[in-house]
């Protein structure tokens, strides 16, 4: 059984009813720094390097040296059928960070092998209010290796644990009614960061008794169209970003809410949107709680806005 959007214990307090709009961050922020930066600053004493895991013994196999492993399941808690990825609780996420070493000055930066996940990880930054102190490198190892930083194997070595607490956070999370109550209004764009056969519903609801398709009127935006074609760790430069967002309907003056299928793919699109400064909310349920819900409508088939290539 799918669990509701935010029903469990486990997770933050319950999203905004519909008639209340969730509290925004809305000034852009810049969560990305380079290889090259981190290089010059990585042996401050402020500086925390995250290696987000998300599959086991990743960590032990390479990592930038000095870095703290992250696992996946301390900040986000994977439903009764392993099949979810909501925020936990504010409580358990400081704590898994207090033992990551993450202090109240410090300044983090976040990588690992998944793109989805280091993505995923920043936005729980972001909800905490401390998106001003996390930061993403842009390029992961690959532009770390490429401008000569340090790797190493092994377990973690022992941290001291860090005294990291929440800043007065702006919950941006909404739910399918919250969604739902809205669907018509023009000035709601709805991104889907999800890839074409899921979008469709081509996929068949991806066989497990999901219904197939997406949000009405939601545009596509595959998290990848954002990304470096060369390595999908990097964002494209924040111009072109603003361009793609812009080609699939976003802008200043609307309300963007992104989604995918557990909220992993569409924190690459509410990245992107903080960093260039639009109002963004983030649906953590996705698709398996809109698609599992029969009384909410869906759409299948392509999206006129990509050209379809």
């Amino acid at each position: 059984m799918v669990v509701p959007l935010l029903a469990a214990a486990c997770l933050f307090p319950p999203a905004s009813a519909p008639a209340q709009a969730p509290a925004l961050q809305t000034a852009p922020v810049d969560p990305l720094v380079e290889a090259a930066w981190l290089l010059d600053h990585i042996g401050d004493d402020d500086v925390v390097v995250l290696h987000m895991e998300r599959r086991s013994g990743r960590f032990e196999q390479e990592h930038i040296a000095g870095a703290r492993p992250l696992r996946f399941d301390e900040i986000a808690w994977a439903g009764e059928e392993g099949w979810i990825a909501q925020f936990r609780d504010r409580d358990e996420i400081v704590a898994a960070l207090r033992r990551a070493g993450v202090g109240r000055d410090s300044r983090v930066v976040i990588y690992g092998a998944s793109m989805t996940a280091t993505a995923r990880t920043w936005v729980t930054f972001d909800l905490l209010g401390l998106g001003d102190r996390a930061f993403v490198l842009d390029g992961g190892m690959t532009a770390w290796k490429a401008a000569g930083g340090a790797v190493e194997n092994g377990p973690a070595a022992a941290v001291e644990p860090g005294d990291v607490v929440a800043a007065e956070p702006a919950d941006f999370r909404v739910s399918a009614d919250w969604i739902h109550a809205r669907l018509g209004d023009e000035s709601l764009v709805l991104l889907d960061a999800r890839p074409d056969d899921e979008y469709t519903g081509e996929d068949g609801g991806l066989g497990d008794g999901g219904r197939p398709g997406h949000i009405p009127g939601a545009a596509q935006l595959y998290w990848e169209e954002l990304m470096d074609p060369d390595n999908n760790t990097r964002f494209l430069p924040r111009d072109e970003v603003a361009r793609v967002l812009e080609r699939h309907g976003a802008g200043a003056g609307k309300t963007h809410v992104v989604y995918c299928m557990i909220g992993m793919r569409a924190s690459v699109d509410y990245m992107a949107a903080r960093m260039t400064g639009l109002d963004v909310y983030f649906y953590d349920g996705s698709w398996r709680d809109w698609g599992d819900r029969v009384d909410l409508p869906t759409e299948m088939g392509r999206d006129p806005r990509n050209g379809w290539r």
